[in-house]
């Protein structure tokens, strides 16, 4: 499987790989359903299958699961790609915040890794990982 590097949003989260950006691509309606039920469920508030999709972090805003992202904003606002190569990337609370405030330990070390290889290698290993 090739890497698109425009699924791979700032936070280090591979988009290409999101539940939620797969389920709306495939119009795959049982997993929008139950994604949309854990929402109401554990999130407290209204969703319906059909808000189930997203277009990418660097798709249209109109097809993003979330257009108010304050990471995606200040990335855009700073004109990088990740914040991996913010200068701000070690200090950043909303970065780190985020991280803390749910199951993107994946996401974190997506882009720990880009810091440590740089992107290329990562794509190398990402690809190599993914045909197996």
């Amino acid at each position: 499987m090739k890497i698109d590097l425009m699924m791979l949003g700032p936070c280090g989260i591979y988009c290409g790989s999101c539940d939620i950006h797969v389920a709306g691509r495939d119009a795959d309606v049982e997993t929008q359903t139950r994604i949309a039920n854990w929402i109401v469920e554990h999130c407290n508030r209204e969703c319906s299958p059909e808000q189930i999709k997203c277009g990418g972090c660097w798709g249209a805003m109109k097809d993003h699961w979330s257009p108010d992202c304050k990471i995606l904003k200040c990335a855009k606002a700073r004109n990088i790609k990740l914040c991996s190569s913010c200068g701000e990337y070690e200090s950043c609370t909303t970065l780190h915040g985020f991280y803390d405030g749910g199951d993107y330990e994946s996401a974190k070390r997506t882009l720990e890794r880009i810091r440590e290889v740089g992107l290329a290698q990562w794509v190398g290993e990402m690809e190599e990982e993914l045909a197996v």
